[in-house]
Order: C-alpha cells, then sequence, then structure tokens
C-alpha cells in the first residue's frame, strides 16, 4: 500500500515538474520576445526624443564660453603647483605616481570638490586623450556605462548623454554634459573641460533614470617632450552630485574611489590603442585642427590691425598736408670751411692786389 501510493506521488511531481519547465521555457521565450520589442520601441522613442530636444539647443548660449577656455592659457602653472595646490586642498591619499585632494564645496550641503594629479610614463598624451574622448571605444573599456553618445556637435564642443550604473538598489544616473577640447599653441598641453546642461535646456529622454544636475569634470593634459612620445601629466578635477539621500559615508567611498580607478582604467584603453594598433577617433586631430584656426585667424587679427594702424597713420598725414600743417623743415647744417679753403682765399686775393 505505501509503496503504490509512494509511486503515484512521485509520478505526479515528476509530470508537475515536466509542465513547469515546458510553461517555464515558453514564458521565457516570449518575455524575451517582449522585451526585445519593448526595448526596439524605446530606443526609437528615445532618438525621437532626443533629436526633437537639440532643436533649441546652441552651443553659443549653453556650452563652455570662450573666457573660459581662456584660463587654460595657465596651464603651466597649474601644473607647477599641482603636488601642492593650497586654495583649501586637502590630501585624502596617496598611491604611486598619483595624489588624490578634496576641498568643501561653499553651500548647505556637505559637497566636495575633488583633485586627482599624476603621471604616465607608458603612454603618449595621444593616446591617453583619444581612448576617453572616443565614446564607442569607451563602452568597451568602461564597465559603469549602461549607453554614451554624442547627440550634437560643432567644432571643438559636442553635447553628451550618458548614462551609468550606481550600487543597487540605486537607480541609473543620467547626464547630460557638454564638453569641449582644447590643444594648446605649442602642442603641449590640452584641457577636457565637461559641464553639465539643466533639464530645462535640454530634458531627460526616460523616467527610469535619474537626472544629474550638478556635474563638472575638467582633465588637464601635459606632454614630457612631444604629443606622440611617451610621458604625460595630468590633472583630474571633477564634483558630481548623485541627487541621492545616500549615507556620508558610502557618497564618500564612490566618489573618492571614482576618479582614480577612472584614470586607471583610462590608462589600461590607452595601453591597448598602442599594443594593438586599433584605430580610435581622434580627438587630438579634431582639436589640432581647431588650434590651427584658432592660430590663423589671430594671425589675421593682428595683420588687420596693423593694415588699420598703418591706415590711420597715412590719413593723419594727409589731413595735416591737406590743412597747411606741414611740417617744418629740418635747418640745413652749414659746411664749415676747412682751414685749407680759407688759406687758399686768402692767397688768392693777396695776388688779386699785387696785379692791380
Amino acid at each position: 500500500m505505501f509503496n503504490r501510493n509512494w509511486s503515484s506521488f512521485v509520478l505526479r511531481q515528476a509530470s508537475l515538474y515536466h509542465n513547469f519547465r515546458q510553461n517555464w521555457s515558453r514564458f521565457r521565450s516570449r518575455a524575451i520576445q517582449y522585451s526585445y520589442t519593448l526595448y526596439r520601441k524605446d530606443r526609437r522613442f528615445t532618438r525621437f526624443a532626443i533629436a526633437a530636444s537639440t532643436v533649441g539647443f546652441t552651443f553659443r548660449e549653453h556650452g563652455i564660453s570662450d573666457a573660459r577656455i581662456a584660463e587654460c592659457e595657465n596651464c603651466e602653472e597649474e601644473f607647477a603647483h599641482r603636488k601642492s595646490p593650497g586654495h583649501g586642498w586637502e590630501l585624502l591619499y596617496e598611491e604611486k605616481d598619483m595624489l588624490a585632494f578634496r576641498r568643501r564645496i561653499e553651500g548647505p550641503y556637505e559637497m566636495y570638490e575633488y583633485k586627482c594629479v599624476g603621471t604616465y610614463y607608458d603612454i603618449s598624451p595621444r593616446t591617453f586623450l583619444d581612448a576617453q574622448n572616443d565614446l564607442k571605444y569607451r563602452k568597451e573599456w568602461d564597465e559603469n556605462i549602461v549607453t554614451i553618445e554624442v547627440v550634437k556637435e560643432e567644432d571643438e564642443n559636442e553635447l553628451i548623454r550618458w548614462v551609468s550604473k550606481f550600487p543597487y538598489p540605486m537607480y541609473p544616473r543620467e547626464y547630460v554634459y557638454v564638453r569641449r577640447t582644447w590643444v594648446s599653441d605649442n602642442e603641449k598641453f590640452a584641457v577636457i573641460d565637461s559641464e553639465s546642461v539643466q533639464p530645462e535646456v535640454f530634458p531627460s529622454s526616460s523616467k527610469s533614470n535619474v537626472r544629474v544636475k550638478s556635474y563638472s569634470s575638467r582633465m588637464s593634459i601635459r606632454a614630457h617632450t612631444n604629443w606622440e612620445s611617451h610621458g604625460v601629466d595630468y590633472i583630474l578635477t571633477y564634483s558630481d552630485n548623485p541627487e541621492a539621500n545616500i549615507p556620508r559615508y558610502v557618497y564618500n567611498w564612490m566618489v573618492n574611489k571614482g576618479g582614480p580607478y577612472f584614470l586607471k582604467q583610462v590608462h589600461k584603453a590607452a595601453r591597448e590603442i598602442e599594443s594593438s594598433g586599433r584605430e580610435v577617433r581622434s580627438a587630438t586631430e579634431k582639436a589640432l585642427k581647431t588650434k590651427n584656426g584658432r592660430v590663423y585667424d589671430r594671425l589675421a587679427k593682428e595683420k588687420e590691425e596693423k593694415e588699420k594702424q598703418r591706415q590711420e597713420a597715412e590719413e593723419a598725414r594727409s589731413n595735416q598736408e591737406n590743412n597747411g600743417e606741414k611740417k617744418p623743415q629740418k635747418p640745413q647744417k652749414v659746411r664749415p670751411t676747412s682751414t685749407a679753403n680759407s688759406f687758399v682765399l686768402q692767397q688768392e686775393h693777396v695776388n688779386y692786389q699785387r696785379t692791380a
């Protein structure tokens, strides 16, 4: 009796398990198909929303200003004091060839600005710049990225939308910011300057992400010798408000580890470019092209100013001549009579009297 009941129980359980597997496989395949269809529709909607948001956006009004870029001319002074920046910066920790600082941001909340300074000897400034500016390549080596794309581009200005993963159970963070890359005239320094764009200027395209309203980043790069040779110094200054009510120690850990961890990833990606010969989108060439245009415009402006000054001087001189205000001629110097000539004249005069 016991054996008969036990065998029927086992058969029922096996039948239930078999039906469960069939139903689960059917449910899973339908869920995947539905998710993919929804994902495709969401991507189409996101692209449409992004395209519509860029209609009224201009870099002249909301981009990195020329006055802010002009501050990059002081890169030499910035690098001279990079290991002891002062001005409220306090040292957080020190690693080999890297220092990390922070300082308090004035305001009602306890927010900090962070600075990482260091040196790499085995990569060139070109690959260091290109590894972080090529967003398509960055998707491969940055594990925290959900999506990142250039929404709008104009000369050395870019409008970028970036969705980043945050620790569970926090929602992903959406960053919309402008980025501008500058290279010095002597091609020894470069600056990547980024600043967040407010939602009223460029609205969010998804309600499932938390929009970050306060974000800024500035990467300064200095070549040891030239842009193609190994040896680069860097200064990364950044601040980030994650728009979350999280414990202070968790926030400090996230921000403190964010900069150094990001720099290590960039260094690894740059080495991969050089070792594999991988072709990436060259931010250097684009920045140098803009630099050449800037130098050409400056030289043309200087030439125009000189020509204007010359024309003004000619007009002033012409007006003086027309008004009869000619410059007085300098008196001619009388050539003094030499002693020999004086003697000859006297001798001729004496001879003339004798003849009479």
